[in-house]
Formats: structure tokens, C-alpha cells, sequence
């Protein structure tokens, strides 16, 4: 079998067309052709060469807009005098380099600083708004290259347009990448929760950043008509909201890949009120008057970037509901984006989504437990930990009744094992498996099957770790495929080359590298990812034929998910919170929750959310 998939790998790659090469990324001295913006200048880009002869174009820190401080972008005034030297990248936008990041974050950091000699990007700035653009070498197709426009990761706090470098994909699919820098924290998503600064100027600059690509793009080579707009993580959840942003981002992509990363999730979303006691934070942290927030905003605005990045008190800036804080622009989240796909106000453009199979399994699993098991005990704890943390968001909820417990039985009957395992490493994986549901699996389901009657859509779960050692050096054996782990093949981090390497990256990571950068790149040409150079079956995802792509080495089509906990965390979930808040006015509770399930809301097939239903009712009435 072994054979067989090796052979099969060993013919798709040659499919591919390209050799196998160690390469390494400079700055060529040579400058790419000048090229004029309208409305801006004359702007001059570089080679960045390969080993050898091959090479790419790249126009390097175009400002799209400039960013005033806690308001939207402007995106007049941007002209210049003679020739702009687009040849080096642009400051970051500013963010905590003291900050804390998450563990999968970290190890990954270092295997791209391992991976490649790229230079590091040069500090931060207040007008950090500005576009990379890189091009592969030659002419391009009479309809122009296909455009991919990239929104990075950083949990809307920190991270780079500069973190990954898009060399392979351009030089090996021949698409133009252009990555975007958006302003980030406190600069990016402060709210006062109302005109004087309503929050998502993040989300904005990305929607103004798609609007100058849209509008200059073939200037560069590129097929205006064809932008794909893609993200990870915190870049995911910035495409789902430009999915729902109405006039935002009208018109400015054709098609969306989404990954690890929804919308859909619970707390990513959050209403301008639970920043309240953040605002607090920073009015004292400052010296700031709190009230009235134009005095708020007024001192905000005096202090210096640096000294307001780096002495924030730790809050998770993000995206809110901005419906009605502002009488100068509409909102950009209107609603949360589950109500607003459900009304049909959702752009309708094909998706390519998914998630890798343990996400966020190394900032979970921390300590001894990463190496030792867990108790019965400690799961438990664990479990109440996350569903409390999810209910504490409605503490000053007027009809709060502060019954958590019917919520946590509700998990606890679908992720409690009974008997209660012995063997403490399932009961690890366990835990993991149900934060991935929770937050992962279950809200890209969940959008999938919103967009799939009107799109062309297609799902992936990675479970795919390189086989190459470095990479997996401070990786316990026994997990799976952590967040940022499937961007080393969709980037080709296996043909970066550092002198320094001591381990050179694996050939068979190098081949699947090849095969998921072509699969990916056929999608934003031709909205299908296996239109041409690989033979993989890639159906739909539909609502009647939920499969949906397995990468490993053998590339299959699967239907078998936990759909039982799909259900739970869409259907059931929700509406156990939602009486969890409402029992103490709910006198009609024993019935609501029934009719819902009989009105067809939830899946008749499962007897076991009939039976749970009929306990929370019970619950609820008893006043438990």
C-alpha cells in the first residue's frame, strides 16, 4: 500500500512540471519595470531571483490608504513626486512586541526563521497601510494572471502581510499574490460603542486594500475578474465577514478560501457593549477621562503609538455588531453573520474551506499534560472551564438567571465518557476532539451548508504533518496536524532553503507541497481545485452528500465526521444556552423547547436530542 501511494505521489508530481530544486529568495539588484498608478504615481518594483535564472516581480510597501487614528481609512491624497522605490517591505502596523502568542503560533514563528533567510520586516508605524505585490515573471495571459489577495493571521493583534512569503505559489501556479497589512488591537478595533469610534477599522482597511486591487490589478498583470479573497485564522474570519459586509466589499472578490477560521464561532463576533470594562482598562491604564468618550478619544489620540501599543492592558481586540454606532458610514457588521446568511445577505461566490484536525491542540494541552495523560477529573474541570468562559459573556444579561448547570449536563451527556475512561491519553484526545468541534469543525459545517445552495463549495480537513523532523520537533507524537501546519504546504515551505539548515526539508513533503499549492491555485483561476495538473476527486460539499476532502498522502473523499456533534453544537447548543438565560421568565419553558424540536428544527433521527430535549425542559420548569 505504502508503494502504491508513494508511486502515485511520485506520478502526480511530475504531472506538476517543475524540478526539484533547493532555491533560495534574494533581492536581485535588477529592477522590475516601472509601472503608474493612476492617482498615485510612478512606482518602481524588483526581482526576487530563485536559484538559478528563476525569478518573480514584486512591488513591494504600495499604500493603499493612509490611517488616522481610531477612524476609517482615507484612501485620497495618496499621490507622490517621481519614482516610488517599491523594492523593500513597509513597516508592520503597530502591535505588543512584548505580547504573549499562542504556543502553535510560536513553534511555527521559529520553523519559518528556520526554513528561510528572509530578512526581517523593519519595526512599526501608525501608516502601516499598504499592499505587497508579487508577480510571476513574463508576460501574462491575454485575460491577465488570477489574482489571490491574502489577510493574515494574528488573532486581530498582531502578525505581518510579510510573515509568509508567497515566492512558490507565484513562481509554481503562476497567480499573482498580494498580501495586506490592516491595522491591528487597539488601533485596528477600539469601539466606545458609539460615533466617536465605532469600531472594524481593521476590516475596513482590508475592504479598502480590495478595492484599490480591484481597481489596479491589471496595471500589474493581473485579471481584475478573478480575485480570490483568502485567509487563516483571524484572516478566515475577516473573509466570512466580507461574505456579510453589504456595500463594504461589493464587487471586489470573485471567490473566498476560508481557513481555520469562521465567523460562526461563538465569541468571535462580539456586540460593542462587552468592551465596556475594557475601556475602563484603558481610560485608567492612560490617565484618560472615561466619560465623555470624546474626552476618551481625545486623550487616546495624544499618546504616542509605541508607548499606547506597548502599555495596553491585555484585551482581545475584534470584530463587533456596528449597527447604528456611526451616522457618517454604513455598518460593516450589521448583524452577526449567521442571521444575515440566514436572511440570504451573503455574497454568492465559490468557497473553499476547512480546518486541520487538532487546531489549537498546543496552547490547550500545555505542560506535563502534553506528554503525560489526564484524569477523569481533570477532563472535567477542564470541560466546565471552556462552557463557563463561553457563559460568562452573558453575566450582565438583564433575564440572567445564572443556571450554567443545565449547560454543562447538556456537554457533559455528549462528551462525557461513560464509564469514565481509564486510559487518560484517549481521555486527553477527547478533550481536544471536543474543543475542535466546538470551535472549529462545527461552525465551518455550519457555514458550509448555509452557502452551499447558492455556491460552489468545497470543505478539507488536513491531517497531514511533514515528514520532515525539524518541523516536527516540538510536536508530541501523538498529536495530529496543530493550527498553521497546513500553511507549510499551501505556501511551499518546503522548497525555502536557509545556508544555515542543517535538516533539509523532506522530498515527499516537498511533492505534497506541490499537489495542495495546485490545488489551491486552481481554485482561484477556475473555481474548481482539481481543474488540471492533479488527479484527486473533490466533490461539492451539498447538504445531501456531506463529504468532504481528507489531505494525507492519499487524498480521499470522507463522510465519516462526528455528525452527532455537529448537531449539538449548531442546533442543540444554542437554544440549551439560550433557555440556560431566559429560565427564570420562561413559564411555558416545558413546551418551547419541544415545539422547536417538532417544528423541524432539530434532527428528528437523533433520539438522543429528543431525549435531551425533554430533560432540559423538565429542568428548566423544575427551576433547577
Amino acid at each position: 500500500m505504502e508503494m502504491k501511494i508513494s508511486v502515485m505521489l511520485k506520478f502526480l508530481f511530475i504531472c506538476l512540471s517543475f524540478p526539484l530544486v533547493q532555491i533560495l529568495t534574494v533581492v536581485s539588484a535588477r529592477d522590475a519595470p516601472p509601472i503608474h498608478i493612476p492617482g498615485q504615481g510612478m512606482v518602481m518594483g524588483t526581482y526576487l531571483k530563485m536559484y538559478r535564472t528563476q525569478n518573480i516581480k514584486a512591488y513591494l510597501g504600495i499604500q493603499y490608504a493612509f490611517a488616522p487614528r481610531f477612524a476609517p481609512p482615507v484612501v485620497d491624497g495618496l499621490e507622490w513626486k517621481g519614482v516610488k522605490n517599491a523594492t523593500t517591505f513597509p513597516p508592520d502596523c503597530w502591535q505588543n512586541p512584548k505580547r504573549p502568542i499562542k504556543r502553535h503560533s510560536e513553534i511555527f514563528q521559529n520553523l519559518i526563521k528556520a526554513s528561510h533567510s528572509m530578512e526581517e520586516t523593519k519595526g512599526y508605524d501608525e501608516e502601516c497601510l499598504f499592499v505587497n505585490i508579487f508577480i510571476p515573471d513574463g508576460l501574462p495571459p491575454m485575460q491577465g494572471y488570477a489574482v489571490i489577495a491574502w489577510l493574515h493571521s494574528g488573532d486581530f493583534s498582531y502578525g505581518s502581510a510579510t510573515d509568509l512569503d508567497p515566492f512558490q505559489m507565484v513562481f509554481k501556479q503562476k497567480v499573482i499574490v498580494v498580501t495586506i497589512a490592516y491595522r491591528l488591537n487597539i488601533f485596528g478595533f477600539l469601539t466606545t460603542q458609539d460615533g466617536e469610534a465605532p469600531g472594524n477599522f481593521g476590516l475596513m482597511d482590508q475592504a479598502a486594500a480590495l478595492y484599490w486591487i480591484r481597481q489596479n490589478i491589471k496595471l500589474f498583470g493581473g485579471n481584475e475578474n478573478e480575485i480570490t479573497l483568502m485567509g487563516h485564522a483571524a484572516g478566515s474570519i475577516s473573509v466570512g465577514l466580507h461574505l456579510t459586509s453589504g456595500e463594504w466589499s461589493q464587487g471586489v472578490f470573485n471567490k473566498a478560501i476560508m481557513m481555520s477560521g469562521s465567523p460562526l464561532a461563538d465569541s468571535e463576533i462580539r456586540l460593542p457593549a462587552d468592551y465596556s470594562v475594557a475601556l475602563d482598562s484603558v481610560a485608567n491604564t492612560f490617565g484618560c477621562f472615561r466619560r465623555p468618550t470624546s474626552k476618551l478619544m481625545e486623550c487616546l489620540r495624544r499618546i504616542d503609538a509605541k508607548i499606547l501599543s506597548e502599555n495596553l492592558p491585555f484585551i482581545e481586540w475584534g470584530p463587533i455588531v456596528d449597527e447604528g454606532l456611526s451616522n457618517t458610514s454604513v455598518p460593516f457588521v450589521p448583524d452577526f453573520p449567521k442571521t444575515l446568511i440566514a436572511k440570504g445577505m451573503v455574497r454568492k461566490v465559490p468557497l473553499l474551506t476547512g480546518y486541520t484536525d487538532m487546531e489549537e491542540v498546543l496552547d490547550l494541552v500545555v505542560g506535563e499534560m502534553m506528554d503525560t495523560s489526564i484524569t477523569n477529573e481533570v477532563y472535567e474541570t477542564m470541560l466546565n472551564d471552556i462552557i463557563l468562559t463561553d457563559l460568562s459573556q452573558f453575566d450582565d444579561n438583564d433575564t440572567w438567571c445564572g443556571n450554567v448547570q443545565i449547560v454543562l449536563d447538556a456537554v457533559k451527556y455528549v462528551y462525557k465518557p461513560y464509564p469514565p475512561m481509564k486510559n487518560g491519553a484517549k481521555l486527553r484526545k477527547l478533550f481536544v476532539n471536543f474543543h475542535t468541534d466546538r470551535k472549529y469543525i462545527a461552525p465551518t459545517m455550519l457555514l458550509a451548508n448555509m452557502l452551499s445552495e447558492n455556491n460552489q463549495t468545497y470543505v478539507y480537513r488536513f491531517d497531514l504533518k511533514p515528514r520532515t523532523v525539524m518541523a516536527n520537533k516540538d510536536i508530541s507524537d501523538w498529536v495530529g496536524v496543530p493550527q498553521n501546519f497546513d500553511l507549510i504546504f499551501v505556501w511551499g515551505i518546503p522548497y525555502w532553503t536557509n545556508p544555515d539548515m542543517i535538516n533539509q526539508w523532506d522530498s515527499t513533503d516537498k511533492r505534497i507541497s506541490d499537489i495542495v499549492m495546485t490545488l489551491w491555485a486552481n481554485f482561484a483561476k477556475s473555481s474548481n481545485p482539481t481543474a488540471t495538473g492533479v488527479y484527486i476527486k473533490w466533490d461539492w460539499f451539498t447538504d445531501e452528500e456531506q463529504k468532504i476532502l481528507v489531505i494525507d498522502r492519499a487524498f480521499n473523499m470522507t463522510d465519516d465526521m462526528n455528525l452527532q456533534a455537529i448537531k449539538f453544537w449548531n442546533d442543540y447548543y444554542p437554544k440549551v444556552v439560550y433557555h440556560a438565560i431566559n429560565c427564570c421568565n420562561a413559564t411555558d419553558t416545558g413546551t418551547s423547547l419541544l415545539q422547536l424540536h417538532t417544528s423541524g428544527l432539530f434532527s428528528r433521527s437523533l433520539l438522543w436530542l429528543n431525549l435531551l430535549t425533554l430533560w432540559v425542559n423538565a429542568y428548566c420548569v423544575m427551576g433547577t
